[in-house]
């Protein structure tokens, strides 16, 4: 079971990393897509939303990436069984030097920039899930 928690780190990583790729176009009709889905919901819902939509749904997935990433990370290792003090370093730091690169892969797509807020944003969401991931362990 291991090596599956390792595989699924390495897909989603990969998956980052393809998404970082992609040129800006692409990368706004994917987000473009998704917010078009959530106003309709919020009309169906009777849910009045303001500001950019499209926007806060970009840098929630990235947050929300990033901390699948950091839960993913937290089960590999605790299925090597590598202990809590060992391991946290390791996973904060895998998830930072993700996140550093996921945004130097977007300074070479077309219409893409790389920003430090974005590099926090993604960090964030690693170390939150994280934080999350060892209360529970604490609550059991």
């Amino acid at each position: 079971m291991r090596y599956f928690w390792l595989l699924l780190v390495v897909v989603l990583t990969a998956v980052i990393f393809v998404n970082s790729s992609l040129p800006a176009t692409e990368s706004g009709k994917l987000s473009g897509f998704v917010a078009q889905f959530v106003a309709q919901l919020s009309q169906l819902l009777d849910i009045t939303l303001k500001g950019d939509v499209e926007h806060t749904i970009r840098k929630l997935a990235h947050f929300l990436e990033f901390a699948c990433l950091g839960l993913l990370w937290c089960k590999t290792f605790a299925s090597f069984r590598v202990s809590n003090r060992t391991s946290t370093g390791y996973i904060l730091l895998l998830c930072l030097l993700t996140a550093v690169t996921d945004e130097y892969i977007q300074l070479f797509s077309l219409g893409r920039e790389g920003k430090v807020m974005d590099v926090l944003l993604d960090f964030s969401g690693a170390a939150c899930a994280w934080l999350w991931y060892r209360i529970v362990q604490w609550c059991e």
